[in-house]
């Protein structure tokens, strides 16, 4: 038998628990009642289920060398599942993903070279804004794009694969601004980081915005979203994005990568613009070594042409509208491709000012939709034809 004392402590801890219990009940069905846009947009998200991470690409028939990917694995085929879509992919006899036209000895042949854009996650082969451009005869285009890939990482490619692909005339750099210049900063940072490790035996992160102290929190959220139940509770999400908020007020920039480079209160794009001006200039080096010509295609990140999308994400990371500026990577990259007489072509404004926008990125994976690609081969066609024209007579 319980003592009265005893008896009124464990009254008072069900009854605390209890209200507990009710508090949350009462704000979850307050959130799912009265959901603030964001909220529904992360929802909507969550319930489109994981993305995948092209970080690693484990079970891609990848052909690798010292640390980086330069190809495919010729004549091999694979599938990429989401929940969002599932496609299967087939290699050509030159490691990169098949075009319409099967190429032949005496071909003359144009490699794009770029990240998962250019290699067209999410659609089918016949899809991809690659296989839809069809504007020089007798020309073949090739898809070398390699997922997870930056712009140093094509420069190291087409060193690699020059002679080999029969010393191309023309390549196209393809420079998605959604995370290429993350992706280029990154790279950079690990190699330096690699470098004073070696040196100094010492670990410390020169750049600690990429390389994230929080990682107790990274792992507390992909248990979340691993968690069927857990994810789906808007309570968990609120109490995230509050988190979130604090950490970001706290100037970790927990966010898309093209909030940083957007953002006129942060020195994120003048530190990427300055490797990629260092990767520029080792290119056109490299184009004279070579002797081959090349041109830059500039695609748009969701945020930049969405602008209800855009709107929504603000508010959910805490930025104020008058502190982001879509258009600002876009003029840094054309001012250095025009300052180094480089041609090139942005497709971000033909994009933006289409009725069907909201269709052709996935809701979570941020990639073009097949509607995606058919929008970006068409902004691009005409002038991409008049760029190869160009090119390829200049190059006689």
């Amino acid at each position: 038998m319980m003592s009265k004392s005893q008896q009124r402590f464990v009254v008072g801890v069900l009854l605390a628990l209890a209200g507990l219990v009710s508090a949350a009940l009462l704000i979850e069905g307050t959130l799912r009642l009265l959901t603030p846009e964001w909220l529904r947009f992360r929802m909507s998200e969550i319930d489109s289920g994981q993305q995948v991470f092209f970080n690693s690409d484990e079970g891609w028939p990848l052909e690798c060398l010292d640390g980086g990917c330069y190809r495919f694995t010729p004549g091999s085929e694979f599938k990429v599942v989401t929940s969002e879509y599932s496609h299967s992919v087939s290699i050509d006899e030159y490691g990169a993903r098949v075009t319409p036209d099967s190429i032949i000895s005496d071909a003359r042949f144009i490699p794009f070279v770029g990240d998962s854009f250019t290699f067209g996650i999410g659609v089918d082969d016949n899809e991809t804004f690659v296989n839809l451009l069809d504007v020089v005869p007798n020309v073949d285009l090739l898809n070398m794009g390699i997922p997870g890939s930056a712009l140093s990482h094509h420069i190291d490619i087409v060193e690699r694969r020059h002679a080999e692909l029969g010393a191309p005339e023309l390549y196209v750099f393809v420079f998605f601004l959604g995370n290429d210049f993350q992706n280029l900063v990154e790279g950079r940072n690990i190699r330096e980081i690699e470098s004073v490790e070696s040196e100094t035996n010492s670990s410390e992160s020169l750049y600690p915005t990429l390389s994230s102290q929080l990682d107790w929190l990274s792992s507390m959220n992909e248990y979340v979203l691993s968690n069927y139940t857990l994810r789906r509770i808007y309570t968990i999400q609120w109490v995230r994005h509050k988190l979130l908020l604090l950490f970001n007020q706290a100037n970790a920039d927990l966010m898309d990568p093209v909030f940083l480079i957007t953002r006129t209160d942060r020195p994120y794009l003048e530190d990427a613009m300055e490797y990629f001006d260092e990767e520029l200039q080792r290119l056109i080096a490299t184009a004279r070594v070579l002797q081959f010509e090349f041109a830059f295609l500039v695609l748009p990140d969701r945020h930049q042409v969405n602008s209800e999308l855009l709107e929504v994400k603000l508010s959910y990371y805490g930025i104020s509208e008058d502190k982001i500026d879509t258009m600002l990577p876009n003029r840094a990259i054309i001012d250095v491709l025009n300052v180094n007489d480089i041609t090139y072509l942005d497709i971000t404004e033909c994009i933006s000012v289409r009725n069907d926008v909201k269709d052709l990125y996935y809701l979570r994976d941020n990639h073009f939709t097949s509607r995606g690609h058919a929008a970006a081969a068409a902004c691009m066609s005409k002038e991409m034809e008049q760029i190869f024209a160009m090119k390829l007579s200049g190059a006689h």
